[in-house]
């Protein structure tokens, strides 16, 4: 759950650094807040990262042979699971790479001790699809996918503990709010942030899990609201996460459902 959580921290930087001031501060009006809605999507869970042991290798293989199979098809399998172009109609590639700002880099200690030393284990695998995007006045929405293959099973555990230990939507929140305090943005002020949690529906999977991000920056008494989901769900060595950004109003529910649907049914396709 780091690198989605690290996406997450990079755009919420961008949101409050101009991008979303920039569109407010040519004169568009800002729609109402708007209540989160924790659907069968949106709005949380208990995550999980699971990881698996590499495949042996073969009697006779060199050292290192059941690794680098195991990691030819865990690619393999992100690559069969991960958003395409073709997912996400109206929408476009982003062509912006993502660097961690000053502030992300201090904070990462923060951000590590909330998802504990689960974070520290790397993925055998970790592929992101591109970002999607779309976007009208002030008014913006992305979307974009992971894949995490992971290699040690008894990993799941710790963040499934982690999840069930109740701290972790406080421990994020307030990492959030450090982090876009951190913007000092003139004329601006931004909300603390809220976090919902609950477990989409994942049939035939081991376990699910969401969190939903909301808050609002303030500019010239108009308040604008965004929020973030992660969702995902996990299936043996393989974790699938679903992430979507909405502002003034949250991604849209019914698009994100058939988006996670989709990698369901993949996952369960390419069974890994």
């Amino acid at each position: 759950m780091l690198a989605p959580m690290r996406r997450m921290a990079a755009i919420s930087v961008l949101l409050a650094s101009g991008g979303l001031l920039t569109g407010c501060g040519s004169g568009g009006h800002a729609a109402s807040s708007t209540t989160a809605r924790a659907g069968a999507s949106a709005g949380g869970a208990a995550g999980t990262r699971t990881k698996a042991a590499p495949a042996p290798g073969a009697r006779g293989a060199p050292a290192g042979a059941g690794r680098t199979l195991a990691k030819a098809q865990a690619m393999a399998f992100a690559r069969a699971v991960n958003l395409r172009p073709a997912d996400v109609p109206g929408f476009r590639a982003s062509s912006e790479h993502e660097r961690k700002t000053a502030a992300e880099k201090r904070l990462e200690p923060e951000l590590r001790r909330c998802l504990g030393s689960s974070a520290e284990t790397k993925g055998l695998v970790e592929s992101s699809s591109k970002g999607f995007e779309r976007a009208a006045g002030i008014a913006s929405q992305s979307v974009s996918s992971e894949v995490t293959v992971a290699q040690a099973p008894a990993v799941v555990d710790k963040e499934l503990a982690t999840i069930r230990g109740g701290h972790l939507p406080a421990c994020l929140s307030h990492y959030f709010d450090l982090l876009l305090e951190s913007q000092n943005i003139h004329g601006a002020s931004i909300g603390p942030v809220s976090t919902k949690q609950g477990s989409p529906p994942a049939p035939g999977m081991t376990g699910s899990f969401g969190l939903r991000f909301t808050t609002t920056v303030t500019v010239s008494r108009v308040r604008i609201p965004f929020s973030i989901d992660i969702l995902g769900f996990v299936d043996g060595p393989a974790e699938v996460s679903l992430f979507t950004f909405g502002v003034p109003r949250p991604f849209p529910a019914a698009v994100e459902e058939r988006l996670f649907s989709l990698l369901l049914e993949r996952a369960k396709t390419h069974k890994i």
